[in-house]
């Protein structure tokens, strides 16, 4: 493993640590509610993405899956990424390339995006 892989790893898990630890205490009340629901009962495209992390961290997955399903799925494709990534910093030959971002990747995740918070909004 080289000095960059391990950089890498250091500072993910000292933010994943630090997450837990603010998660965990009693300063995750002052983080701010969704100004645009308070105001009109519509739930934004973000909504749901901080009690994702929150029941993430705290370890109820099913939770984390149901209050926002498009980060999940974002969370999922960022971890396998990451993975990749660090494996490619280590190897010669790289693999699973199709992997990183491409252009159109972002427009796939806002139109999943935009689609999620319609449905999300009628139903």
């Amino acid at each position: 493993m080289n000095k960059k892989s391990i950089i890498i790893i250091t500072i993910e898990i000292l933010v994943i640590i630090t997450l837990y630890i603010f998660i965990n205490s009693s300063y995750v009340e002052i983080i701010p509610k969704c100004w645009v629901y308070q105001n009109t009962k519509i739930l934004c495209p973000a909504c749901g993405g901080t009690r994702f992390i929150i029941n993430l961290l705290k370890g109820n997955w099913i939770e984390a899956f149901f209050s926002h399903m498009i980060f999940c799925a974002a969370f999922i494709y960022l971890g396998i990424l990451n993975i990749v990534y660090l494996i490619n910093l280590n190897k010669e030959k790289k693999v699973a390339m199709w992997i990183y971002p491409r252009y159109w990747y972002i427009i796939i995740f806002a139109i999943l995006l935009l689609i999620y918070t319609i449905v999300r909004n009628l139903l």
